[in-house]
């Protein structure tokens, strides 16, 4: 008899009311079904749980769970500490999945079923045109995906696995200590940074969901809180890149500071091409955890 994978499906969800029921329908097409998708409703004000209870009334694969407004990363915690099934797939509110996303990922489960599995995606842009209609227009999207162990790959500021095309087991994320919900912006790079430390990697060369880009969004909008992010991540791994990548790892992830601070106008800037400077002569501040 054919072994079954029982996936749970997290989407943290706060006021998507228009837009998530794309989301659960891509999930409901798949040509392997999924076992649950758990809803996690991070404080909406908007009726989100309310319409997804109304629209999907019938369908008992689908619960929502309520917080109050923690962020993503905790509504997805939430979400694997809900979940009843074996293995774990995300998807934002946002999104979709092509439908045979999870079909793919299961044939590699069936070889690997430790593994983590992901894959690429293809980005869709979507505005309103000058009569008001909703136009999209597909974008390639080309990933530097890598299968294997790819520990250095993604310490190396390689970061292709992104959530919504992730599905591993819920022991892996178990055992790493689940999402760290400090993280406010390159909240994958963290994952996946501690997933492939113990874990092979299987990266599949396709598209397995569509990135809706909205008119006006852009993935810098946020410039003090992804800084405010990058600085917490190079500090939390600064011995990890150093000890797998040498000082010049390190050195790496202070250019990278220096120049998305310059690129804000962030004051930090300064502090950075000091410390960018000290390690180019090998010399680096250890941060105290």
């Amino acid at each position: 008899m054919q072994k079954r994978y029982n996936i749970s499906v997290v989407v943290p969800s706060y006021n998507r009311k228009n837009m998530i029921k794309r989301c659960i329908d891509s999930i409901l097409a798949q040509t392997y079904p999924a076992f649950e998708v758990i809803i996690v409703d991070d404080g909406s004000d908007d009726g989100t749980p309310e319409f997804i209870q109304n629209t999907f009334r019938d369908d008992e694969r689908i619960r929502v769970v309520r917080q109050n407004h923690k962020g993503a990363q905790a509504a997805r915690n939430a979400g694997i500490c809900a979940a009843k099934g074996e293995y774990i797939a995300f998807l934002d509110s946002d999104d979709e999945w092509v439908a045979d996303k999870l079909d793919l990922q299961v044939q590699e489960l069936k070889k690997k079923p430790d593994a983590v599995i992901c894959g690429g995606l293809t980005a869709q842009e979507d505005y309103l045109d000058g009569s008001g209609r909703i136009v999209s227009r597909k974008k390639p999207f080309k990933m530097n995906g890598k299968s294997g162990y790819v520990y250095k790959e993604i310490l190396n500021n390689n970061s292709f696995c992104l959530f919504q095309a992730l599905l591993t087991s819920k022991k892996n994320l178990m055992d790493v200590g689940l999402l760290d919900e400090n993280v406010r912006a390159y909240q994958e790079y963290d994952l996946a940074i501690r997933l492939a430390e113990k874990y092979e990697f299987v990266y599949i060369d396709q598209p397995l969901f569509i990135y809706h880009v909205h008119q006006g969004q852009r993935i810098s909008g946020h410039p003090k809180r992804n800084i405010d992010s990058k600085e917490y991540l190079c500090h939390k791994y600064q011995l990890e890149f150093i000890k797998q990548l040498g000082i010049a790892g390190l050195t790496e992830q202070y250019k990278n500071l220096v120049k998305r601070c310059l690129q804000s106008h962030d004051k930090r800037a300064v502090k950075y091409l000091f410390m960018y400077a000290m390690s180019k002569i090998n010399l680096v501040y250890i941060y105290k955890k």
